[in-house]
């Protein structure tokens, strides 16, 4: 019986890449990336083309043949340790790794590693048991360099009401809190939720330029590498604070 994957990957790997195209490995078997899914996101997405192999070496075969990817899938269970992110992300050339799910959430030590990592690669999530259209908007996302935390993964990282372990400065984290002005505290909010900068502006009556500013000055006060450990702050801290500052 002809492997259907196999045929797959080969009619893939053995076509010339054509100007303009993005290319995506998936590293997983058939069982995580159906045949159906593979389709619809080739259908959404019908610059790119995606690629699944259960093969890290195809995966490298790949990079040396289409160059380097902007991010790979990999089935999270793949993947316990940062080394394992390492290698796998070393063997696709790209400095963004997302891990899809299903039921089972990643692993949460590997999730606080990587979320608040300041080095390649990055770490991005994609939930496989969510409505396609709901998958279709957060491809499109990660495909554009953001990441995004779905709210079960959140639950799991702050479990036992445990605070996410960031990088931060050695102030504690009220006085870190204290020194946000109201308007930053807005932003961090909206950011929080999942907002993008486009409807933050909109919310908060500012343009998308002032919004990028107001990110950059939230993640330098707050010791943290990138929006998404922002995010994560707040969610860990910030909403017990019962008075925000009253700065303008």
């Amino acid at each position: 019986m002809l492997n259907r994957e196999r045929i797959f990957q080969v009619q893939d790997l053995t076509e010339a890449n054509p100007r303009g195209r993005t290319s995506i490995p998936i590293l997983g078997s058939e069982f995580c990336f159906p045949e159906d899914l593979l389709k619809t996101l080739a259908a959404e997405f019908d610059s790119v083309d995606f690629m699944r192999t259960d093969n890290l070496s195809t995966i490298s075969k790949l990079r040396d043949e289409r160059g380097n990817p902007r991010l790979m899938l990999i089935d999270a269970q793949r993947v316990t340790t940062r080394d394992e992110v390492l290698a796998a992300a070393e063997a696709a050339g790209t400095d963004m790794l997302v891990l899809a799910y299903g039921g089972r959430v990643p692993d949460r030590d590997l999730l606080l590693k990587g979320l608040n990592q300041a080095e390649p690669p990055r770490l991005g999530l994609l939930p496989l048991n969510v409505r396609i259209d709901v998958l279709l908007a957060m491809m499109r996302l990660l495909l554009c360099g953001e990441i995004l935390v779905p709210e079960a993964v959140l639950k799991v990282l702050l479990e036992n009401g445990q605070h996410v372990p960031l990088d931060a400065p050695d102030e504690s984290a009220e006085l870190v809190g204290s020194d946000l002005t109201r308007r930053e505290w807005e932003v961090l909010s909206l950011l929080a939720e999942g907002k993008q900068n486009k409807i933050v502006a909109a919310e908060l009556g500012l343009s998308e330029h002032t919004v990028k500013l107001h990110i950059h000055h939230l993640i330098h006060k707050l010791g943290v590498s990138n929006r998404t450990g922002a995010a994560i702050w707040y969610l860990a801290r910030g909403e017990a604070a019962d008075i925000l500052p009253d700065k303008s």
